[in-house]
C-alpha cells in the first residue's frame, strides 16, 4: 500500500525537522549550494511564510511534503504567482531518502491542483539539463521542455485551461 502524502503550509518551525531532510550534499549537484543550517531556514522560512514581498507584486506559496501517518516531512514545492495569478513558476525537493519513491510527482500534481484552484493557467519550471529525474516529473505533469535556457537551466512550460 501507498503512503498517504499531503503538502501543508510551511512555518518557520519546520526549520529543525527540514535541515535534516535537506542535509544531503546531493540535493545541491545541479542547483549549486550547500546544504542549510536550521538557522538558515529560520531566516528563510521567516521570509518565505511572509506570503510575498512586501509590494505585494508577488504571491509565494510554500508547501512542507509529507507522508504517512506521523506526517513526516520528506521535502518541499514552491510557487511563485506573478500579482495576476495567472501563470506561477514552480519547483519541488524531496530529501535524498526519500526519492525514488514516487513522492516528487505526487507532491507536484497536488501542487499543480492547487495552483488550478487558484486559476492559473501556465506553470514554468526550471530544469538543469543533466538532471533526468526533475526532467521525468515535469514530463509526468504535463510540462514540456522549451529552447529557453537560464542561467543553464533549462525552462519547462506546462498550460493549464
Amino acid at each position: 500500500m501507498t503512503e498517504t502524502l499531503a503538502l501543508r503550509p510551511l512555518c518557520v518551525g519546520d526549520a529543525a525537522e527540514m535541515a535534516v531532510v535537506l542535509s544531503h550534499p546531493d540535493l545541491y549537484r545541479y542547483t549549486g549550494g550547500e546544504p542549510p543550517s536550521e538557522a538558515d531556514l529560520n531566516r528563510l522560512y521567516g521570509i518565505q511564510t511572509r506570503g510575498g514581498p512586501a509590494d505585494q507584486s508577488e504571491v509565494w506559496l510554500n508547501d512542507i511534503v509529507i507522508v504517512g501517518d506521523a506526517q513526516r516531512a520528506v521535502g518541499f514545492v514552491q510557487a511563485t504567482l506573478p500579482a495576476d495569478q495567472r501563470s506561477a513558476e514552480i519547483s519541488w525537493v524531496i530529501g535524498r531518502p526519500w526519492q525514488g519513491l514516487g513522492y516528487a510527482s505526487r507532491a507536484a500534481l497536488l501542487l499543480i491542483d492547487g495552483l488550478r484552484t487558484r486559476g492559473v493557467e501556465q506553470v514554468i519550471a526550471h530544469i538543469h539539463p543533466d538532471h533526468e529525474a526533475s526532467q521525468r516529473i515535469a514530463q509526468g505533469i504535463g510540462m514540456k521542455a522549451s529552447d529557453v535556457v537560464v542561467d543553464g537551466e533549462t525552462r519547462w512550460v506546462g498550460f493549464f485551461g
